[in-house]
């Protein structure tokens, strides 16, 4: 009787275990990365088919008035900065890296400013000293010119 008992429990358990298996395997027998039917792609789509059209069919109309600035009372004009380059030289330097110095007119709020800006370009830029790079600028920039260094 025991072991009746035992072989019919174990019987249930299996098939519960069969069971939650097959509907486990239902869930993703219709699409898995590993083999397809010889006609699978002949379906219209599964869940997993992303090549839907980007867009509907049906037509898009947009319509632009304006443009941002002037409709908050903005002129484009007054956030384009104007930069006119003055001066533009190179250096060469033992590395893979070149010295750029640029000094240009900015109209800033106040007036114009001249800046000068002096830095290192290149694949070893990182080897070029900052102090290399220092005297450079103050050779060449204009007296009355803001210096700016990227090292």
């Amino acid at each position: 009787m025991k072991t009746l008992l035992k072989s019919a429990i174990a019987g249930a358990l299996g098939l519960f275990a069969f069971a939650a298996a097959s509907a486990q395997a239902g869930y993703k027998s219709d699409h898995h990365n590993r083999s397809h039917h010889a006609n699978h792609y002949d379906y219209s789509h599964d869940r997993y088919y992303r090549a839907a059209p980007y867009r509907g069919s049906g037509v898009t109309v947009s319509v632009k008035y304006g443009d941002g600035y002037r409709r908050h009372g903005y002129d484009r004009r007054h956030y384009k900065k104007k930069r006119r380059v003055v001066h533009r030289e190179v250096f060469n330097t033992r590395y893979r890296a070149r010295i750029v110095l640029i000094e240009e007119v900015v109209h800033r709020r106040r007036g114009k400013r001249l800046v000068c800006t002096v830095e290192a370009r290149g694949p070893e830029a990182r080897y070029v000293s900052k102090r290399r790079i220092h005297r450079i600028a103050d050779r060449n920039c204009s007296p009355r010119a803001r210096i700016r260094v990227f090292a």
